[in-house]
């Protein structure tokens, strides 16, 4: 392993974090910065933004190509969140060029986040976060892989893209999913970076698994659209004589039915129901539109 560098001088924790301009980076940041003591540095491919706040370091590269020496100089922890959001080799690339970085400057702890029954659900994109498990587990690098199930913003993208069509949508209903909350992610990712590298830490999942039948109930109910969509059954699906899925997307699908995306070891819950979270979004979105109707 990489030989372990002391704590700064001020005590203060040094984290870098790649992909901290996405969705959930910008809440590991904040949740970053509302920590005292720990100073943050933001990976990312873009300049920062001209509302950058001051005391935010910035370090503009791209993994796949770019040095990364001066990303992680200094450095004691770094939350690894950057993705394609696809499959193929540039999250691959992007991971061991992290790692090699992280060796030579002797990080202390690299977090990789990942996903919930990648090894179980034959996705593209599963497999590539499996080929970026396995560079982080030959690191040098003390580590901690964090498994996560699908984020309620997911899930409430999966109801809300077929009920705005303009014709009643078939949705299938015994899917099965544990969403969680992104800031409660993010919440968990700081507490294991901040700590004792975990090696794989315990997966985290919402507080309820439900069907997508049964979210797209929740999100009718809290939206207060009009029933639009056709639940189907995954059996009707399969057995369509003319429009039955290939194997291998039915594999897929029998997984999320199977429950293969919900934490089958250890694990750590979060609080905040899908309910809640779309009533939370909901009460924000009217915060913003009072506070610009006063402006």
């Amino acid at each position: 392993m990489a030989a372990e560098r002391a704590p700064s001088a001020t005590g203060a924790a040094r984290v870098l974090v790649t992909g901290a301009t996405g969705t959930l980076g910008r809440h590991v940041v904040a949740a970053l910065e509302a920590r005292r003591a720990v100073g943050v540095r933001v990976l990312s491919r873009r300049e920062p933004p001209p509302d950058t706040p001051a005391h935010r370091a910035w370090a503009t590269a791209d993994l796949t190509t770019d040095p990364l020496e001066a990303a992680v100089e200094g450095v004691d922890a770094v939350i690894h969140l950057a993705s394609t959001k696809g499959a193929g080799d540039g999250d691959v690339i992007g991971i061991r060029r992290l790692v090699d970085a992280a060796e030579r400057a002797s990080v202390r702890h690299l977090v990789v986040i990942s996903i919930i029954g990648c090894d179980r659900i034959p996705l593209p994109f599963y497999a590539t976060k499996l080929q970026i498990e396995a560079v982080t587990r030959a690191a040098r690098v003390p580590w901690s892989i964090v498994r996560v199930a699908q984020f309620h913003s997911f899930v409430d993208r999966l109801v809300a893209t077929p009920a705005s069509l303009p014709l009643p949508s078939p949705i299938i209903a015994d899917l099965r999913f544990q969403p969680v909350d992104e800031r409660e992610v993010a919440e968990r990712l700081v507490e294991v970076a901040l700590g004792q590298p975990r090696g794989d830490a315990p997966e985290m999942a919402g507080p309820e698994v439900l069907t997508l039948v049964e979210i797209a109930a929740v999100w009718l109910a809290e939206s207060g659209r009009a029933a639009s969509l056709v639940p189907v059954p995954l059996e009707a699906v399969l057995g369509a004589s003319s429009a039955a899925p290939p194997a291998s997307v039915a594999a897929i699908l029998e997984g999320y039915r199977a429950a293969e995306n919900t934490p089958h070891g250890d694990r750590t819950l979060g609080r905040v129901r899908f309910a809640d979270w779309l009533r939370q979004r909901r009460d924000a979105g009217q915060a913003r539109g009072h506070t610009s109707g006063r402006s």
